[in-house]
Parts: C-alpha cells; sequence; structure tokens
C-alpha cells in the first residue's frame, strides 16, 4: 500500500527554490522558524538526539501527542485538560542510498518503567519528561539510536488537513466519535471519500468501534492518514508547492531544518524507480497490569521486539513476524 511513494516532484520545487538566491533565503529562514519547537525545546530535543553518520540509514521519532487544552479526554485527573500524551508513536528508519523508509509503530500500552521505577505506559513518557523522555523511551524499547524527531498535536492534525482541503481515505468501518472540545458527535460511513480535519482527526482516534485490535486497527489508519498528506502535498500544482509546504510546516515540530529535507528529497528521487516503504506495528497484545494500577498494558516481550527489530535494522520487510508467541504472560 505504501509503495513506491514519489517524492521527485518536492525534490524539483526545492532544487529551484534554492536556486534563486535571494528567495532561497526567504523560503529557507521561514521553513526553519515554522518548522522550530522554540529554542528551548530544540535545545533539549538535540541533546536527545544521536548525529546522523555519513551516508548511513538513521531513524527518525514521528510522535502525535495528544495536548488538546481544555478537552477532558479522561475523567482521570493526570490523564485530562493540559496534560499531554503522545497517542501515535512511529519510529521511521531512512535509507537514502537505498530509498527505504521503514515505519515501526509503538503501541501507546508498550509498558515503560520509568527513572523512579514506576510502570507506566510509554505514552505517558511524553507527559513525564517531553519529547526527550519519549526519544529516550522508544531508543530502550527498540535498540537503536535516533537521529531526527518530529511532533504533531492532535489539533493541528485538523488544521493540516483542512489547509491542503482534505485527504482521500479509505474508511473500512463504520466509525463514530464525539469532538471533545465541540461536543459534536462525528459519524463516518465505510468507502473512500475525502475527509476534512474534523473528520481527520476522528479517523486518527477511533478504535472502540473495532471489536479486537483495537489500537492496532487505529495505528493502521492513522499510517494511511499520513500517506493520503503526504501524496495530497506532492499532489500541489508546482507553482504552488513552496507555500504548500510552508503552510503545513507550521503545524509540525521537529529538529530538522531545510537542508537536511532538501537532501532527503533529492536522494530518493535521484535516478529512476520509486520509494519503498515498510509498515508494520509492534507487539500489542496485553491484558489489565496489577503493578501498573490496573492500567491495560501491553505485555513485556523483548524478544519480540528485537526480533521486528533485527529485521528492520537490516533493512528488510517486518510485515508477517510473528510476536505474539514470545509474549511474557503473567
Amino acid at each position: 500500500m505504501l509503495k513506491r511513494v514519489g517524492l521527485s516532484v518536492l525534490a524539483v520545487i526545492l532544487a529551484c527554490v534554492f536556486s534563486v538566491g535571494g528567495y532561497a533565503l526567504w523560503f529557507s529562514h521561514q521553513l526553519n522558524n515554522a518548522l522550530s519547537m522554540g529554542a528551548e525545546q530544540d535545545n533539549a530535543v538535540s541533546s536527545a538526539l544521536t548525529p546522523v553518520e555519513n551516508g548511513q540509514p538513521f531513524y527518525v521519532l514521528v510522535l502525535g501527542s495528544d495536548s488538546r487544552e481544555g478537552s477532558g479526554t479522561s475523567d482521570k485527573a493526570a490523564e485530562s485538560g493540559d496534560n499531554q500524551r503522545s497517542d501515535v508513536m512511529i519510529l521511521m528508519r531512512v535509507d537514502a542510498s537505498s530509498k527505504q523508509i521503514t515505519m515501526v509503530t509503538v503501541p501507546r500500552d508498550t509498558p515503560y518503567r520509568t527513572s523512579d521505577g514506576q510502570l507506566v505506559k510509554i505514552n505517558e513518557a511524553y507527559n513525564i519528561g517531553g519529547a526527550p523522555e519519549s526519544i529516550k523511551a522508544v531508543s530502550q524499547l527498540t535498540g537503536v539510536n535516533i537521529s531526527h524527531y518530529a511532533e504533531v498535536h492532535f489539533s493541528e492534525l485538523q488544521d493540516i488537513v483542512d489547509k491542503l482541503g482534505g485527504v482521500e481515505v479509505n474508511v473500512d468501518i463504520k466509525l463514530s466519535y464525539k469532538d471533545a472540545l465541540t461536543g459534536e458527535t462525528v459519524t463516518l460511513e465505510p468507502g473512500t471519500q475525502v475527509l476534512n480535519g474534523q473528520q481527520a482527526q476522528l479517523f486518527a482516534r477511533a478504535r472502540h468501534e473495532y471489536k479486537v485490535d483495537q489500537d492496532k486497527h487505529r495505528q493502521d489508519n492513522v499510517r494511511q492518514l499520513a500517506l493520503a498528506i503526504m501524496n495530497k502535498v506532492l499532489s500541489e500544482p508546482v507553482y504552488q508547492m513552496p507555500n504548500t509546504i510552508l503552510s503545513v510546516a507550521g503545524f509540525v515540530g521537529t529538529d530538522m531544518r531545510t537542508s537536511d529535507i532538501v537532501s532527503l528529497a533529492l536522494a530518493f528521487s535521484d535516478g529512476s524507480g520509486g520509494m519503498t516503504v515498510y509498515s508494520v506495528s509492534g507487539p500489542s497484545k496485553g491484558d489489565f497490569n496489577e503493578e501498573a494500577g490496573g492500567l491495560w498494558l501491553c505485555y513485556e516481550n523483548p524478544e519480540g521486539w528485537s526480533a521486528i527489530m533485527s529485521v528492520v535494522d537490516g533493512g528488510g520487510n517486518p510485515k508477517g513476524i510473528d510476536v505474539d508467541s514470545t509474549a511474557i504472560i503473567p
């Protein structure tokens, strides 16, 4: 589904932009400002990352954080209001020389032990120590160094999709969700359709409608939505591409800068053929955990994670690996 996503148009546009001196400086300045998370946050994130080795594959952690101010998305004090959690965590291995990207979803219910020994969900790491703690948690879980970081808030996901005029996805079952901010119930019928921002947010959040493997289905939807956003950006008319990039960048926080983005776009578009993307979810089976105060957590599964990451780190396709059989069931 995610194979041969062309970046050649983006590469050409960015190359043209950077060939015009004055405009190149303006564009670079505007894009870097849009991508910045603020000086303090940029520095904190950079200190948690491992520099990329020249010409080598590297890992990017992409987080979708649930920080909708005043949303009241939970009746538990620690999980409502302004508290933030990374409900979407995707570790991406980027291999420019092979034009390959591998996406590994880290289920939000994956167990994580904090520095004081407390057992929590891994998405709690964001609330404990922000992006640096999330980078640390995912690095420990997967056994790989992380070199770049990107973050989108769910409220900004809605803005991104609306800025693009909607995105096309395939909804597999009927979905219905009450918007925590507006109180409005949003419903999606099955089928291929163009979603607006509010509908896209529902598509990315919905899980209770699925009878089994709820979070796995939700993460599948998130990855489909991410591809739809990418395709919509790349389908913009050539003369609108720089403005489109800037408008979307304003809703994304990352340590990456214009030079990084241009370099990757050119690397992936060089020569014939498209980009290969592999996609998989980490171990997600679990149960209620007494040590964690009755929270539902995925089972501890270091062997399963090792099996996935050994294939990913070697550049292979991790889809179809049986990780459930290695789960540590109390």
